[in-house]
Parts: C-alpha cells; sequence; structure tokens
C-alpha cells in the first residue's frame, strides 16, 4: 500500500552506496522532471529505510514535492542488500566495473544465507548479517556453489565467473575502508586498474595506498592508467636509497602488467545479460499497456545500441 509522505525517512549509508551516482545532466533532467509531474513512482523501503529512489527522495525533500512509499518485505539486512544489487544490475547508466561488483556483492550476501529472489523471499528465516569479519568461505551448510550456479544462470555467466566478482567485491570494500576516494573512480570506468590489480591493491597496507591513490587521483586526466602511476612509484622507490624496500614495495613491483583484453573480455562477458533482460522484457510486457513515451525511448536506445555494436563490429573486421 502507498502512503504520500512529506517528512523524511531514514537513509542507510551502505544502502546509498550501492546506488550508482547519476552524473550531472542525469540528475538535472531527474529534478525537472519531478517538478513537472511530481513523483510518480513510490520510493522503494525496507523497515522504514530507503532501498530504492535516493536521488528523488532528496529532490523531493528540497522542494517538498509529495511522494509515496512501497514496503519491500525482507527477512533480513543482507536481503535488502540482494534486492538494491538486483535491481541495480539492470539499469543501462551503470559501468561494467560497477556491475562486476553488484553482481560480486549480490552474491557475497546470498551465499551466507541461503535462496533469495529480488522480490525478497528467503527460505531461511536467519537474521544473520554479513559482515567484513566473515568474509572467505562461508559457514558449514550454506550453499555458496548453488549460489554462484544460480547466479550465472540468471546473468549468463559461469559460476566460476561469479565466484571471481565475489573476490572482486571484497577488495573494493577493502578498499574503501582504507581509502574511500578511489573506489568511485573505480567503480566509474575513471581509473583504469586491472581485476588482479585491484585484489593486489587490496592487500596494501593503509599508508601504501594512500599513497598510490592520491598519485591517481592527482592526474586531472580522465581514465587514468595505473600502470603509469605504478611505474613512476617504481622509479621513486628505485631512487631512493635511504630506506630499503618494504615488502609492500615489492608487492606493488610484483602486479600483473594491464591486460590488453580486458575491455573486450568485460564487454563480451556483459552483452548475454543484456540479451536476457531484453528477451525478459519482450516476453513479460503488455507493450499495449506501456506509454508511447516509454517505447519511444526505449527504441531510440535500442538504435543507439545497435549503431554502437555496428561500429565496434566493423572496427574488428577491419
Amino acid at each position: 500500500m502507498n502512503n504520500y509522505h512529506y517528512t523524511e525517512l531514514r537513509i542507510d549509508e551502505v544502502f546509498k552506496s550501492l546506488i550508482p551516482p547519476l552524473s550531472q545532466d542525469e540528475y538535472r533532467q531527474l529534478e525537472e522532471n519531478l517538478l513537472n509531474d511530481g513523483c510518480r513512482e513510490p520510493l522503494c523501503i525496507w523497515n522504514g529505510t530507503i532501498i530504492d529512489g535516493h536521488n528523488r527522495y532528496e529532490i523531493c525533500i528540497r522542494h517538498h514535492i509529495p511522494f509515496t512509499t512501497q514496503e519491500i518485505h525482507l527477512e533480513t539486512r543482507n536481503a535488502a542488500i540482494s534486492w538494491i544489487c538486483a535491481n541495480q544490475i539492470g539499469r543501462r547508466n551503470i559501468t561494467d566495473e560497477t556491475r562486476k561488483y553488484l553482481i560480486g556483492k549480490r552474491y557475497e550476501s546470498e551465499k551466507y544465507v541461503g535462496s533469495l529472489n529480488i522480490e525478497g523471499k528467503n527460505q531461511f528465516s536467519s537474521s544473520t548479517e554479513v559482515r567484513p569479519e566473515m568474509w572467505g568461505e562461508p559457514p558449514e551448510g550454506t550453499t555458496r556453489s548453488k549460489t554462484a550456479r544460480r547466479l550465472g544462470e540468471e546473468y549468463h555467466l559461469s559460476h566460476s565467473t561469479i565466484e571471481k566478482y565475489g573476490t572482486y567485491t571484497r577488495a573494493i570494500d577493502t578498499l574503501a575502508e582504507k581509502d574511500r576516494e578511489l573506489v568511485p573512480r573505480i567503480l566509474s570506468g575513471q581509473t583504469k586498474i586491472s581485476y588482479e590489480n585491484v585484489i593486489e591493491l587490496s592487500k596494501l597496507p593503509t599508508q601504501e595506498l594512500r599513497r598510490m591513490s592520491k598519485q591517481l587521483i592527482r592526474n586531472d586526466r580522465d581514465f587514468v592508467g595505473y600502470a603509469s602511476t605504478r611505474r613512476d612509484i617504481e622509479h621513486r622507490h628505485r631512487k631512493s636509497k635511504t630506506t630499503p624496500m618494504s615488502t609492500a614495495d615489492v608487492s606493488v613491483k610484483d602486479m600483473p602488467a594491464f591486460d590488453p583484453d580486458a575491455e573486450i573480455s568485460s564487454l563480451t562477458l556483459t552483452i548475454p545479460s543484456w540479451i536476457s533482460s531484453i528477451n525478459r522484457t519482450s516476453a513479460a510486457t503488455d507493450l499495449a499497456l506501456v506509454t508511447d513515451r516509454a517505447k519511444s525511448k526505449l527504441v531510440c536506445m535500442l538504435e543507439s545500441l545497435e549503431k554502437s555494436a555496428d561500429t565496434l563490429r566493423s572496427r574488428i573486421k577491419g
């Protein structure tokens, strides 16, 4: 049941961090739409806390725009995290890095509490919450392999890839605990760092990591390369003769080189999920009930996707 609200709702920073940020243009467009048309879609909440609609909520509060809420019934906090991830993965404005992170986050949440779906149905009634100190192998009796296989089928990925994404997610979360500035750049694709180097970075001591992070962020060019920053730091380490090289320095030096196939491989793994989403929408949607505006926007995006695919295909063949 939806209820109109004019007052504040609770915001959980962990939940909010799972929502990919909008660009300035996207945020302005959303604000304009809400001012002109009002808040038509309800904000999704769990136990009074927002799990979808953070940007709309912020704009509505600032401009005193009434909004409705829809309570999502979920058994545990991990179920709420899984629901948020599943809801965000299908959105078109996320990067490949963010998609890998969200799939991994969903896997990490679900493998501890059993089989979940995006409606929040849980075959267990456990209130256990996954915490960082619990990362690693799940407790005896959980369904890690089944969860990996199930999510693999849903996203058209192998179960080993799902587990790999889980490792990536744990590394990103560890990086966020040590240095919050670097993670948004990685997930936005602005700072390009390979999977292997993300894992290695997460193992660095906090001070060493922050030094490298500042070096990356100091560069004002878009799509900063990790490899060049690593070489620069190594060069400065070699020039310094006053202090011996630490174990952390050896770890940085031994990191694998940038993989030239990384972008193509990532895209290859991502496209099947687009196909699945398109097929699912085509089968489940009654187009006669959909507004012309919504259909027009989708057609426009499909045409843009087709054009981009044709361009890339021509470059590959050429």
